[in-house]
């Protein structure tokens, strides 16, 4: 049937008529919309499929709105929700200022710079509880009743009871007010990353925009699990290329300060482009779940490797990983970050982040054959010439690794500059060449008072068999009273290499 909302003529709804187009006559009601919301003394409208209810100011709407000052925002004919048999969509018609599903925008006429919901085909799938709001101004709530298994002449619950439930477990939530909407996680399952992929995935059925990246994706495997966060192992179903799947759940997102960490971290890493820094493909959320995808580094990281061999590796093998490291560092440490500048106009140019907290765990081994070192996880970084702290990082605070850290590191975590990454490399290759760090840490001592006070242990007296010019560069790069030697990451590359080619390593490598 065609729509039957709207007259067959008039410029709009012939615009609206042939950006819908019509809707094909199915037998016998099944689904049953309600709309509710706190606006006049009717608040509930109620419409049976299939049909299109369109809503908007306009005189023809199914929904009207009155045309006053008020929803002036809101166009004459905003938005049309199409009723077929068992499902419901929702679709901007054109827009002004926009429709919205739970906060995220499905459309509006001309999109700009905030990320939604851009729709295709019959629009954005609606489930009951979902809140709709039109150009920010006015708001209602979605009740779907299905009534397909109902007798003959008996008539379906008139107005349903909001009660979603968990997209992970299925328990039943509590009713919840209008400005609360479908798609919640339960109080158990917040704080689970595994929820959170579920999560995920109902909005992808329900063609959210923001979720498009996790589009054609396989989970396979979790490859790790943090405090805020977890990292799941993702391959393209159409080409198996794998990639790594990185989830904060909603539990975690409500923090204000850890949100914003995680989507630094996402900003951080779509600016950095170098073959030894890991890549960051895209990201999105969905009711409070943030995700990223990034480069998957098959070889794992070269703690991982270290294990692998007996717990050493070779001065060759452990330069192999730490040179190029230094190169990833020696961009990162130099690399213009003006867009990420936060409090900025924009119109200074800032050089240079800061890693701060470089560890063999945060070096992967990617590229085709998983042996190129790259460095990961810097979602600690900061800007470290503007004094703006990219990482929000609040006074007094120490983020980090006590076990690579310099103490000028702890002495000013807000204020350190790139030696203490190029500190932090050499007690990398440190831990890989003796399989402990440069420091001992008591398990009754504060590890921040050891870092402080206590001197590093010079890697000979570990154990390892390290050639001597290699073992006297490593010892001199790690003195970090009263300064730290080396202040950039070239020139820790050339004492490690003159000291390489002196003991007999790095046959067929430049000299310095």
């Amino acid at each position: 049937m065609s729509i039957p909302v709207i007259s067959s003529t008039g410029t709009s709804a012939a615009k609206i008529r042939a950006a819908f187009g019509t809707l094909s006559e199915r037998p016998g009601a099944a689904l049953r919309l309600i709309l509710s919301s706190d606006f006049g003394p009717l608040r509930v409208w109620e419409f049976v499929g299939p049909r299109a209810v369109v809503i908007g100011r306009g005189s023809r709407s199914g929904l009207r709105l009155p045309d006053t000052e008020e929803y002036r925002s809101v166009s004459g004919y905003h938005c049309v929700i199409e009723l077929s048999r068992n499902r419901a969509y929702l679709r901007d018609l054109g827009s002004l200022n926009g429709t919205f599903l739970n906060g995220h925008l499905v459309s509006r006429r001309e999109e700009d710079r905030i990320q939604g919901v851009a729709v295709s085909g019959f629009g954005v799938k609606l489930a009951d509880g979902d809140v709709i709001t039109l150009a920010g101004v006015f708001s209602f709530r979605v009740g779907l009743v299905d009534d397909s298994s109902l007798e003959p002449g008996a008539k379906g619950q008139s107005m349903v009871e909001v009660s979603e439930r968990c997209p992970s477990c299925g328990r039943v939530h509590d009713p919840v007010p209008l400005s609360k909407y479908a798609d919640v996680l339960c109080a158990d399952c917040r704080p689970n990353p595994l929820a959170s992929l579920k999560l995920l995935k109902t909005g992808l059925n329900r063609r959210i925009k923001t979720l498009d990246p996790l589009k054609g994706l396989r989970i396979t495997k979790t490859l790790g699990r943090g405090s805020t966060s977890a990292v799941f192992l993702a391959e393209r179903k159409d080409d198996r290329t794998k990639m790594a799947l990185k989830v904060m759940s909603p539990a975690i997102s409500e923090n204000d300060w850890a949100r914003k960490s995680f989507l630094r971290e996402v900003a951080i890493g779509r600016a950095l482009k170098h073959p030894n820094v890991t890549k960051l493909y895209s990201f999105g959320y969905y009711a409070g779940a943030y995700f990223y995808l990034m480069e998957y580094c098959q070889g794992g990281n070269s703690e991982e490797k270290r294990l692998e061999a007996g717990g050493k590796l070779s001065p060759e093998a452990a330069l192999g990983i730490v040179l190029p490291v230094l190169d990833g560092l020696n961009y990162i440490h130099n690399v213009k970050l003006a867009a990420l500048r936060a409090n900025s106009d924009m119109a200074s140019e800032s050089k240079g982040l800061v890693h701060r907290d470089l560890k063999p765990t945060n070096i992967f081994l990617g590229g085709p054959d998983g042996r190129v070192p790259k460095i990961a996880d810097i979602g600690v970084g900061k800007l470290y010439n503007t004094g703006d702290t990219f990482s929000n990082t609040r006074t007094g605070s120490v983020a980090g690794s006590p076990a690579t850290m310099p103490r000028q590191q702890v002495l000013n975590f807000k204020g350190a500059g790139p030696e203490v990454d190029i500190w932090a490399a050499a007690a990398s290759l440190y831990k890989l060449l003796s399989g402990e760090y440069p420091r001992d840490f008591p398990e009754n001592e504060d590890p921040w008072r050891v870092v402080l006070n206590r001197p590093p242990v010079p890697i000979l007296r570990r154990g390892c068999q390290v050639p001597p010019h290699l073992a006297f560069a490593i010892d001199e790069a790690l003195v970090d009273n009263p300064v730290i030697l080396h202040q950039s990451a070239a020139s820790l590359k050339k004492s490690l290499v003159a000291a390489a080619h002196r003991d007999g390593l790095l046959a067929g490598t430049p000299e310095p």
